[in-house]
């Protein structure tokens, strides 16, 4: 045989092992290659079967492929921070189930029980980009709504996307168009989802009455937040847009959430007398906090620390409303800050009891001075004090508080120690009375500023009854019934010790309650309580637009309008 052929051979044979290896090489990599292959198709092929847990569970009544959660009836339910955890485990696993994407992504209706018209949408993404949408019903009468969802700016976007999305109306099946952009805003993906809310019920109206007023300037961007449509039955917040629309109720347990006090990604409000809520954007209950020995009244406030003043009741005394205390956000801890009993001690001792006229809560402790709003500016605080018709100003609250003045009539505190803190009235204006809603505008001197507010227009002190409003001006004593109410805008001296009004709207009659907000584009909201009704004026006090609400009981007790951003909406 020639060498030739044997080295031939030779190479034949490597050859031939070579290739047996490698059949055997693939005949053992075949299973797991078809397994790899089944793995694919289950994180892509959403017609595989979709993941449910104990609570979270499919629901094609509202939608192909979107899930809804168990257990949230109450909201005693809702407000408990171990069930919002055990739901936010059970959320995590249904999205390690499938690769969610913009086509097919994973939305769960109102996931953590605190937004009926809210949908919580997890996706990724292949590029980096940022997300719109819009909602719309079909009914020629309802306007789009359309919002980019939060992001931290075009420069920096994101590949994973979650969010609450609300705007939703009841009673209707919405279309949820989803439009992916890059950061130049050109689109990059699309997506128009059905959601079916016929059925879902909700204790707000869906559409209030609106009235178009003389001025043809734009309203404020941003949702009127309805602060207490008080109701026997079912507290909430509900949340109208510039057409009187609902597009969103958040449930609470009971009293009324008086402001919303925002920190990133987390919102903080009152959702009983006794208790404050942080509560994430994506609606997730993050902490509870207890006020004690404590009830929280109509207000509060941010502090340099970040902790929240509070206006509030001491449990341990015989009058009511006339503290406030701090809620430290860390520890949970409430402590006192100032006791107004006993800075008007002399004056408290003229002071009477009288429960029977109580318009808010049923406390037999007597209300002397009924403390209803506190705006923090730089250390100091300024007040507004109800039964005694006066804004007071004390400053140093965070270290050392000193009384500083009282606006009011000068004639409430004649005859007292504390008529050497009345500042001056300057001009010839009806002064106000039974005020609600002060808050701190800054000015262009030093120690002058303007302070705005809702002159109820109500002259009736039941701590004081020998007192007779009609002597200072003051002609209406129902809180229902009246002429007039007015916002106020006082310039306020300090230099000089003086105020004067530098502007005022007439608007519906409200004894009690009500709320005023100057917006960023210099409009002015107004919200007459006990009318129903909230108006949003020009710079030039002309009526934009109008909405009435239908009253659940007595009252609104305040209209805020915020824009969400940061929040919600980028």
């Amino acid at each position: 045989m020639s060498k030739v052929f044997k080295k031939n051979e030779k190479k034949i044979m490597i050859f031939a092992a070579i290739i047996i290896a490698l059949i055997l090489l693939l005949s053992l990599s075949i299973p797991k290659i078809k397994e790899q292959i089944e793995l694919n198709k289950q994180l892509t092929d959403f017609d595989a079967p979709r993941e449910e847990t104990e609570q979270i569970k499919l629901n094609e009544e509202y939608g192909e492929n979107i899930y809804y959660v168990l257990g949230f009836d109450k909201a005693t339910d809702v407000y408990n921070v171990e069930n919002a955890q055990k739901i936010e485990e059970q959320y995590e696993n249904i999205k390690d189930n499938l690769k969610y994407n913009l086509e097919n992504p994973l939305l769960v209706h109102n996931l953590y029980g605190t937004n009926k018209l809210g949908l919580n949408i997890y996706f990724k993404s292949n590029k980096k980009s940022y997300l719109e949408y819009t909602i719309s019903i079909e009914d020629e009468d309802v306007p789009d709504f359309t919002r980019i969802l939060k992001n931290e700016g075009r420069k920096n976007l994101t590949k994973e996307h979650e969010y609450q999305i609300i705007g939703f109306v009841p009673g209707y099946i919405n279309t949820l168009e989803l439009e992916l952009k890059n950061r130049w805003g050109k689109v990059i993906g699309t997506n128009e989802i059905k959601i079916d809310l016929t059925d879902i019920k909700t204790y707000s109206q869906t559409f209030a009455d609106i009235k178009d007023g003389e001025s043809e300037e734009s309203l404020e961007n941003g949702l009127y937040t309805i602060l207490g449509n008080d109701a026997k039955a079912n507290d909430y917040m509900s949340m109208y847009d510039n057409d009187g629309v609902l597009r969103s109720e958040v449930l609470i347990k009971s009293y009324r959430s008086h402001e919303m006090l925002f920190d990133g990604n987390s919102v903080y409000f009152s959702i009983s007398n006794h208790q404050m809520v942080k509560m994430s954007n994506f609606g997730e209950v993050e902490e509870i906090y207890e006020m004690g020995d404590y009830l929280l009244h109509h207000d509060y406030d941010f502090d340099k620390d970040g902790n929240i003043l509070i206006l509030g009741t001491s449990l341990k005394k015989f009058v009511e409303e006339d503290v406030i205390i701090k809620l430290d956000l860390e520890t949970k801890e409430v402590t006192e800050v100032i006791d107004f009993e006993d800075v008007f001690e002399s004056y408290v001792d003229t002071c009477v009891n009288s429960i029977t006229s109580q318009i808010d809560g049923e406390s037999d402790a007597m209300d002397w001075l009924h403390l209803n709003s506190i705006d923090y500016v730089d250390g100091d605080v300024y007040l507004s004090g109800r039964e005694v018709s006066s804004i007071l100003k004390v400053s140093n609250i965070d270290t050392d508080p000193k009384l500083e003045y009282i606006i009011s009539a000068e004639e409430i505190w004649k005859d007292t120690e504390f008529e050497k803190y009345v500042y001056e009235k300057v001009g010839d204006f009806k002064i106000q009375a039974g005020q609600h809603s002060v808050n701190y505008i800054e000015g262009d001197k030093e120690g002058v500023y303007y302070l705005e507010l809702f002159d109820n227009n109500y002259g009736k002190a039941t701590s004081q009854p020998n007192f007779d409003y009609e002597d200072i001006g003051i002609k209406n004593h129902n809180p229902f019934k009246g002429d007039k109410s007015y916002y106020y805008l006082y310039e306020v001296d300090e230099n000089k010790k003086i105020f004067k009004l530098v502007n005022s709207i007439e608007v519906e009659y409200s004894g009690i309650v009500s709320s005023v907000q100057t917006l960023n584009n210099g409009n002015v909201l107004i919200d007459s309580g006990t009318a129903g009704v909230f108006n949003e004026f020009d710079n030039n006090n002309k009526l934009i637009r109008k909405f009435t609400l239908k009253l659940n009981d007595m009252y609104v007790y305040r209209v805020l309008k915020y824009d969400y951003k940061g929040f919600w909406f980028n």
